[in-house]
């Protein structure tokens, strides 16, 4: 697993081909119709946000978490249209969430089981 400042990834959202990517540096999550930024933020340190976007003649509702486990997905009326924007983000946050937890667990089992 190497480190990746920028995790990107293109849907077809209504005919239009829509990328999504986030900064890992400064948190900047950008939605980008075609070559026009269709919407730009920076995510700091609040775990959830949601937004209304403008994709072709269409009004979205995006909504992004990221306290323990990365989500983003983006809807229209309350039907989900893509379910993970981000997947690769998504997979990486797990098993690091699932790594941490292993350590735990095997740090707590040495000290119960020390001879």
């Amino acid at each position: 697993m190497s480190f990746e400042r920028f995790h990107q990834h293109r849907h077809i959202v209504s005919g239009n081909s829509v990328c999504f990517s986030y900064d890992r540096f400064n948190t900047k999550f950008e939605v980008k119709v075609g070559d026009t930024i269709a919407y730009s933020k920076y995510l700091l340190f609040w775990p959830k946000h949601k937004a209304t976007v403008q994709i072709g003649s269409s009004s979205y509702s995006l909504s992004v978490y990221w306290f323990l486990i990365w989500g983003a997905s983006l809807k229209k009326d309350n039907s989900v249209v893509v379910k993970e924007l981000l997947p690769k983000r998504r997979r990486r946050s797990i098993t690091l969430l699932g790594y941490g937890v292993f350590i735990v667990l095997l740090r707590a089992a040495f000290v119960v089981f020390e001879p």
